[in-house]
């Protein structure tokens, strides 16, 4: 019984291990077009952009619209090709935190006053 569980999980492991760089292709690609569809609607859009930013309080916002809508054209294109996808990925999970805390920092803080609620 012990060889049969064991040949199974073998199999298993194999299976999972092929499908890992196909997996991990496709969510590069749907994260990649994603970024790159938003950026490129914010570097059309920059006066928007900055004037929203502007209205949440932040600094610089003419400067940060630039570089929010560089970030995610540029990196989302990257992600697409597979450059540097750690650090892109990296730089725009932080630029996607950043923008959700500053956006609602109200569930934010939820989150962290509710830190009872989602222990297990």
């Amino acid at each position: 019984m012990r060889a049969m569980v064991e040949q199974c999980l073998s199999i298993l492991n194999r299976v999972a291990g092929r499908l890992q760089s196909p997996f991990l292709l496709l969510v590069r690609l749907y994260w990649g077009w994603q970024f790159a569809q938003t950026g490129w609607g914010k570097v059309n859009n920059i006066e928007k952009v900055t004037n929203f930013f502007t209205t949440l309080g932040i600094p610089f916002p003419g400067v940060n619209a630039h570089f929010v809508a560089g970030l995610e054209l540029a990196g989302g294109i990257m992600l697409i090709l597979g450059l540097a996808a750690r650090p892109v990925g990296l730089l725009l999970t932080v630029n996607m935190l950043v923008a959700y805390i500053t956006a609602d920092w109200e569930a934010f803080a939820a989150i962290r006053k509710q830190k009872d609620e989602f222990k297990g």
